[in-house]
């Protein structure tokens, strides 16, 4: 297994008042059987639902060159209430089109986001 060159992102992206996670494929060619796996609970929906639990996590069979999904997590102030922690990583691994495999670990600082609603909520 080699490291993974870029192709997937798995992102939080701050809409207005609410949280998403968004899984993207920036390269020009597909990922197979692609499998992410956080590092800790995220919880979503009011804090009713563990959104690494979803079936997406598990296994994507084929993600499209250049395709996005964006998974609704949580109004933005339910999501940073029920934040369990600020440091949340996602193990990634796939394969390409060549049958190589790919592993990858994106690490995110989720403080940063924690005090922009007082910007959202004044403009």
């Amino acid at each position: 297994m080699v490291n993974n060159p870029g192709q997937i992102v798995v992102d939080f992206e701050i809409d207005a008042e609410t949280v998403f996670l968004v899984i993207r494929n920036t390269a020009v060619l597909p990922a197979l059987n692609l499998k992410i796996k956080p590092s800790s609970i995220i919880l979503g929906l009011g804090g009713r639902k563990n959104i690494g639990e979803l079936s997406i996590f598990k296994e994507i069979r084929y993600l499209a060159p250049l395709k996005e999904i964006k998974i609704f997590v949580d109004s933005y102030e339910s999501f940073f209430l029920h934040l369990k922690d600020t440091l949340v990583s996602f193990t990634i691994s796939y394969k390409g089109e060549n049958n190589k495999s790919y592993k990858s670990k994106i690490v995110h600082d989720l403080k940063i986001y924690s005090d922009l609603i007082f910007f959202i909520k004044k403009y």
